[in-house]
């Protein structure tokens, strides 16, 4: 017995110091960040370069449509749109329902036919996207502006 137990302490003395045991039973741990970067091919880095380039372009082009944009629809009339219907009584109907809930509701036409629920106007752009978020919590959040030319 006492050979068993001195067998056993000499093996458990010894195991750690076996290359076998600790490359298979005791893996050595990986920062995984580290394993991230290295396993990181040039391939996939100027893949990411390249996308970062197309997206700070893209953003560029944005603002540049955006601030044109403004500049040419500055004359025009814009609406406060709460739904869109193609028929004309599911407007009326919807229409009425706004109506209920104490706004003052009117239909116009809008491109393709389309019949369009307002509840108010405005003459300018900036005014009517700073109370869009009214309108999307107490109506609906679909709510939007029309730019009528």
């Amino acid at each position: 017995m006492k050979r068993l137990i001195i067998a056993l302490l000499a093996v458990l003395l010894f195991m750690p110091s076996c290359k076998f045991i600790k490359s298979k039973i005791f893996p050595k741990k990986v920062d995984t960040l580290t394993a991230y970067v290295d396993t990181t091919s040039e391939a996939e880095r100027v893949d990411s370069a390249l996308y970062q380039d197309m997206l700070k372009q893209a953003q560029q082009e944005t603002q540049e449509m955006a601030q044109k944009e403004d500049d040419a629809v500055q004359y025009g009339q814009y609406y406060m749109i709460v739904g869109c219907f193609m028929v004309n009584e599911n407007a009326q109907k919807y229409a009425e329902k706004i109506r209920g809930m104490g706004y003052n509701a009117s239909i116009i036409t809008g491109p393709a036919g389309f019949q369009m629920v307002t509840v108010k106007s405005y003459n300018d752009f900036r005014a009517s996207i700073e109370e869009i978020n009214q309108f999307r919590t107490e109506i609906t959040p679909n709510a939007w502006v029309y730019v009528k030319r």
